[in-house]
């Protein structure tokens, strides 16, 4: 896991759970920028404007965290892209969301099973793999977008 932090915030990002699916990007391109290094500056917009990009995260692979100090209304940042969502509600029911040729957006607390019969507890949001295509199953990695892969139905 990445971070990208200042006095106000900190942005946590796990790449091995992006499914690229380009929200930041498109939201907040100041803040989200492939094409610098580091691709995250968190000085580019207010940090309220960030997390209000990173609770549409798809993945979870992008989280956010509130540093002691901050100056963000602490309650502005218990949205689902918070790094501790799962303890801001009593919420067990377990959301899954299939998108159009794309991949299985799940939401909420959920135990998942490796074919190695690994098992890990996880909370948040992620997107999994529908297409068999991505490198990264059982997580999406985006790959079905880039193959054109598509459902008939």
């Amino acid at each position: 896991m990445k971070e990208y932090r200042n006095q106000d915030i900190v942005v946590h990002w796990e790449p091995e759970r992006c499914s690229h699916s380009g929200i930041c990007l498109k939201r907040l391109p100041s803040v989200f920028d492939l094409d610098q290094r580091p691709w995250v500056n968190i000085e580019a917009a207010s940090p309220e404007d960030i997390i209000k990009v990173i609770d549409e995260c798809p993945s979870g692979a992008l989280k956010y965290s509130l540093p002691e100090g901050s100056s963000v209304n602490p309650e502005l940042a218990r949205g689902p892209g918070a790094k501790d969502a799962a303890s801001h509600t009593a919420e067990s029911v377990v959301r899954i969301r299939v998108l159009r040729n794309g991949p299985l957006l799940l939401e909420g607390p959920y135990k998942l099973q490796d074919v190695d019969g690994t098992t890990t507890e996880q909370v948040g949001k992620t997107s999994l793999c529908r297409c068999g295509l991505s490198e990264k199953r059982p997580f999406c990695d985006g790959t079905h977008y880039r193959k054109g892969w598509k459902v008939d139905s």
